[in-house]
């Protein structure tokens, strides 16, 4: 599971936080804040399914919108 951080920004414009909370890869993530299209979501799943790092920084870009999400794996028990 990973404690995660959505950031957004329009082109041009300095990244705003959106939303935050807890994701269970594989399945839907419990957050707070502005909904996060299913479509960014599932890209910035397949990154993060991808890297061995344990903290970090995704981004996604959608049209003229760049998401970011700073996570953190939380360790198990």
């Amino acid at each position: 599971m990973i404690r995660a951080t959505f950031w957004k920004a329009n082109s041009g414009k300095d990244y705003v936080e959106i939303a935050q909370g807890t994701w269970l890869l594989g399945g839907d993530p419990v957050l707070t804040g502005e909904p996060i299209p299913p479509e960014v979501l599932k890209g910035l799943e397949v990154q993060a399914c991808a890297t061995p790092d344990l903290t970090g920084t995704l981004i996604y870009d959608r049209s003229d919108v760049r998401y970011a999400m700073d996570y953190a794996v939380i360790p198990a028990g």
